[in-house]
């Protein structure tokens, strides 16, 4: 995070002369604390006293060995109970106390900070307690608060705990309290650190992280490295208007934080009580509810380690057709002094997984290379290992020619990660072992099993496949990856089902590609769109026909937006618009044996419905249909199968047995809104939206108001009469016994979700509802047939927010709207303005996904829409595309 945006700040610590001793050295570890509003306000800088030299000094002379004297115990199962506190530990300046605050206002819970209680119960801050009253006192009085407090907020808590109170005794506590709780280290880079204490030697803050950093992850089970910010300019501003506000810088940190927290919680503890619903990965996506593992023909993409710190790594080009990210580490040495890793690695480690997270998706699979592939030791192996499972990967690899005790130690602390089984070794696929390989990693509890072999000739692939349908036959549950590595292995790679190794483009363009594949036998070398159009040309998908149909499609961007996906990733599907006044054509669609699915824009959106075999829960919930998918296989009894066979028979034609009707306009709307609220304006059950029209695209905004949590929305309609009939609508749904299972926040204890109708723009704003933080227009911004243009702008009186919010115009054709002009000349600049080129994409990557399968390329799909745009003149507009696609990628992959 930026250090303007990280928060209040405190003087530094000073120490006492008598305070030597390795564990002394984290009473004068600090850090930030947050109060009355988020991000609203900042205190001075800390000071940088004499002490701090005496400190660091004392840090570089104590012998490496001692930092530590209290051991880390393998034996970590890393599960919890749904309400079990969590702790964030860490350095001053890495930005526990912001982080804090953020997942308090997503989960729902209370921040405790420890040095808060130290002030509170002493009167004292922890520094002025220890010059007054000396180092032993305080050290006992630490811990008596920190045993207290960990008692007192067991449940429900997050609490923020600075090195002060983990002297040696300090320690235990919280190794006890992390053996039932996620007890994070927090972690950041050098610079961002010394730029936020400031005129402190940057030799000496090295030196103390080394120093502190074994300490604090021998403390915590959990590691995130809190990657920082620039200073971001607001969404399609001009280069020449202000900055936004320093909230928005932490945006990015937010949504990674957050999704960090939902890979090592059980889903109804994040996002708060809304939460049971959502999915780890990106909620209401299709692709978020099918487990990638499961799914056919996937791809994980490897990199290694070494490339991924590169500064100037672009994360999302790398990962362009994959399924999955696999990070591949290279085991270093150990440190001589205490056999773990050193620091500078073990940071690296963390700070590359945490890019990866901040710039994609699609899940992290963490690979150490086994200790047969190279030279250097078993316990080198298990310690990257053990390091990887802290950042909890969504995957994880373990060498299965280990033992078996070590195996199940792995198994048994790896959260909620998911294992892959892995062996790399040159012996026959015929072999007897290979079976026995993949029955010991079953009864061992991995997920998912992953055999390698370096191929000598290509008929070494009719061997691989003898062996995947002799397992098959036995065991179909758990998911076997079987292929040939080397040049002669490529076509088994391309036809191997589950979570092939591929390499990025840019891998293949470097001039020492072959060597490296060489050196490396696990390489692949292929990449996603390589093994994709080898699978097109060999019939295993076929090329389908997806269309867009309407009355009015001349203006529409999705072919050229889909179309340039389809591309990237190596599909030959053709994308085309139908303009019509009936849905007779459809019929003729549907009859083609290649037909792959359809968007359907207005005015059909309800009609359709009727011609609709089944629907999404989303779909029926808003009433209006904007995507069809054919389904080709019926169930025995002739229902429509689960999410996973739908998808298992994307892109291979045959003759359509049933459509299958969905939504995504509300994917869209709470994405855009998610990314353009600040952190301070985050959802509360006191969270107040408006809504303005009363047609199908403002049933999707009310969904998706309703699937974020808010709980308090307000509805203005130029009809009065539509506007109540969409309460209604809503208020019946919310209240039923479906609407439980549909809508998160209806699910929650507590009050109902509320509406009101405004029934002019000179109603005041009503009583019982806060001044609304998110607006939502789902009016037309450009003349519709002989209609005039609304020019639409809101009434002041319902712009009171004091902390602004976001507003959001879903039209797109014109841009420079009144209501655009309005916001941006907002004098607070607290307002963040969206319009349907920020929406568009993102309800087309969700399309994407439904119609083939695979995580959409999002940067390529964003930068074509804004390109394909034109102005009412016919006009491009470079400059907007520019500012756009900076702006998004410095906020949201």
């Amino acid at each position: 995070m930026a250090s303007a945006a990280v928060g209040t700040k405190r003087s530094y610590a000073t120490m006492s002369e008598d305070s030597r001793s390795p564990t002394s050295t984290f009473s004068n570890l600090h850090d930030t604390h947050l109060s009355g509003v988020l991000y609203t306000r900042q205190r001075s800088k800390p000071s940088v006293e004499e002490p701090l030299t005496s400190m660091t000094s004392s840090a570089r002379s104590t012998p490496r060995n001692t930092p530590v004297p209290i051991p880390a115990s393998h034996d970590i199962r890393r599960v919890y109970e749904p309400d079990a506190s969590i702790v964030l530990i860490g350095m001053r300046g890495t930005g526990k106390s912001t982080l804090a605050v953020i997942a308090s206002m997503a989960c729902q819970r209370r921040v405790v900070d420890i040095d808060d209680l130290f002030r509170e119960a002493t009167g004292f801050s922890t520094a002025k307690y220890r010059k007054q009253f000396g180092a032993s006192n305080h050290n006992l009085r630490q811990e008596e608060l920190l045993r207290t407090a960990l008692r007192a907020h067991d449940k429900g808590a997050i609490i923020v705990c600075n090195g002060g109170s983990l002297e040696r005794n300090g320690q235990l506590l919280m190794q006890d309290f992390a053996v039932a709780h996620p007890v994070i280290h927090i972690v950041r880079d050098l610079y961002s650190i010394h730029e936020y204490l400031g005129g402190v030697e940057l030799r000496r803050l090295r030196d103390m992280l080394a120093f502190s950093a074994p300490i604090l992850r021998r403390c915590s089970n959990y590691e995130f490295y809190n990657v920082s910010e620039h200073a971001l300019t607001r969404s399609n501003t001009p280069s020449d208007q202000p900055m936004a506000p320093a909230f928005l810088t932490l945006k990015r940190a937010q949504r990674t934080f957050l999704k960090f927290l939902s890979l090592i919680l059980t889903r109804d503890t994040v996002y708060g009580p809304v939460g049971n619903a959502n999915p780890p990965l990106e909620p209401g996506y299709p692709l978020s509810d099918v487990a990638t593992e499961l799914r056919k023909y996937t791809c994980a993409v490897q990199v290694p380690l070494s490339d991924l710190m590169a500064e100037d790594v672009d994360i999302q080009s790398l990962e362009y057709g994959s399924d999955a990210f696999e990070v591949v580490v290279d085991p270093s040495e150990l440190d001589p002094h205490n056999q773990r890793l050193q620091t500078e690695r073990a940071d690296d480690i963390s700070r590359c997984v945490s890019k990866i997270r901040r710039s994609t998706v699609v899940p992290v699979l963490y690979h150490v290379l086994p200790p047969a592939s190279k030279d250097y030791s078993r316990d080198s192996y298990l310690e990257h290992v053990r390091h990887g499972l802290r950042m909890a990967p969504e995957f994880i690899s373990i060498d299965l020619s280990l033992d078996a005790d070590t195996v199940v130690e792995i198994i048994a602390s790896r959260g909620r990660s998911k294992v892959i089984g892995h062996l790399h070794a040159d012996k026959s696929w015929d072999h007897r072992s290979w079976e026995s390989y993949y029955e010991t990693a079953v009864r061992l509890g991995c997920d998912v099993v992953r055999f390698t072999r370096p191929a000598r000739s290509i008929d070494d692939d009719a061997s691989v496949h003898h062996l995947r349908s002799k397992i098959h036959a036995r065991n179909s549950t758990v998911p076997l990856v079987c292929y040939n590595t080397g040049r002669a292995g490529r076509r088994s790679t391309c036809f191997n089902k589950h979570l092939t190794s591929v390499l990025p483009v840019s891998a293949r363009e470097r001039p020492d590609f072959g060597a490296r594949c060489e050196n490396n036998p696990e390489t692949s070398w292929l990449t996603a769109r390589e093994v994709t159009q080898a699978l097109y040309s060999t019939f295993t998908f076929d090329v389908m026909k997806i269309h867009l149909i309407g009355a009015r499609t001349q203006y529409s961007l999705s072919p050229a937006m889909h179309n340039a996906g389809y591309t990237a990733c190596g599909m030959p599907h053709q994308f085309k618009c139908v303009q019509t006044s009936t849905l007779k054509s459809l019929q003729d669609f549907v009859h083609d044996p290649n037909f792959g699915g359809c968007i359907v824009i207005q005015p059909f959106k309800i009609e359709v419905i009727s011609l609709a075999d089944s629907l999404s829960q989303h779909a029926r919930a808003i009433g209006a249909v904007n995507t069809l998918i054919p389904v080709r296989h019926l169930n025995g009894d002739g229902s429509i199968p689960g999410d996973l066979e739908l998808f298992q028979e994307r892109c291979q034609s045959g003759p359509v047995q049933a459509l299958h009707g969905d939504n995504t306009e509300w994917i869209g709307i709470r994405s855009c809104v998610r990314r353009g609220l600040s952190p301070a304006n985050a959802v509360r059950p006191t969270t107040c939206a408006l809504v303005v029209g009363a047609g199908g695209m403002a049933r999707s905004s009310v969904y998706a108001l309703l699937q974020l949590g808010v709980k308090n929305i307000v509805v203005f309609n130029r009809t009065l009469e539509k506007a109540e009939d969409l309460v209604a609508h809503f208020t019946r749904l919310v209240s039923s016994s479906a609407g439980a299972s549909l809508v998160p926040s209806a699910t929650v204890q507590g009050p109902q979700p509320m509406f009101y109708t405004l029934k002019s723009r000179d109603d005041a704003w009503p009583e019982g509802f806060r001044q609304p933080t998110i607006i939502i227009s789902c009016i037309p911004a450009d003349p519709i047939d002989d209609n005039p243009v609304p020019n639409f702008t809101l009434p002041e009186h319902w712009l009171k927010s004091p902390t602004g919010g976001v507003v959001m115009e879903l039209a797109y054709r014109t841009l420079n709207t009144p209501l655009m002009n309005q916001i941006r000349g907002e004098p607070s600049r607290l307002w963040t303005f969206m319009d349907g080129l920020d929406w568009l994409p993102e309800q087309a990557f969700a399309q994407f996904e439904l119609f083939t399968g695979k995580r959409a390329p999002r940067r390529i799909m964003r930068e074509t829409v804004l390109q394909a745009w034109r102005d009412e003149h016919g006009n491009p507009d470079a400059d907007m595309v520019e500012r756009r696609m900076k702006a998004i990628d410095d906020q949201e992959p």
